[in-house]
């Protein structure tokens, strides 16, 4: 844990912009202090040690995912839904634009030509 940073003149604690309040019980600890942290599917809580409060939650980004959260079988499903969902979604948007193509193509080849005079 990182202690709050000294004044330089007479040495007691200042607050840190890096300080989290827990509005419920009033305890106040810098952002690395004794919070504790709970990982969420996407994010990562921050919750109050005294009242069990959930004060925020941010995204998590890449390092602080787990190497056993990138393994296992339920993951390795996920990725083959979205990788096959992706791939379907491709397909039908080439279909439509094949389809709207030769729609035109066929609408413009039956209209009769004018004649220049």
């Amino acid at each position: 844990m990182i202690r709050s940073a000294t004044g330089q003149d007479d040495g007691t604690p200042t607050q840190r912009k890096a300080t989290l309040f827990c509005w419920e019980c009033d305890h106040t600890s810098t952002i690395d202090g004794d919070w504790q942290l709970r990982p969420r599917r996407k994010s990562l809580a921050y919750v109050c040690p005294e009242c069990e409060t959930t004060l925020a939650k941010r995204p998590r980004s890449n390092e602080t995912v787990s190497h056993h959260a990138l393994s296992g079988p339920f993951v390795a499903w996920q990725r083959t839904l979205r990788a096959s969902a992706t791939v379907w979604r491709a397909s039908i948007t080439a279909s439509l634009s094949n389809l709207t193509a030769l729609t035109e193509f066929a609408t413009a080849g039956s209209q009769p030509r004018s004649v220049m005079q």
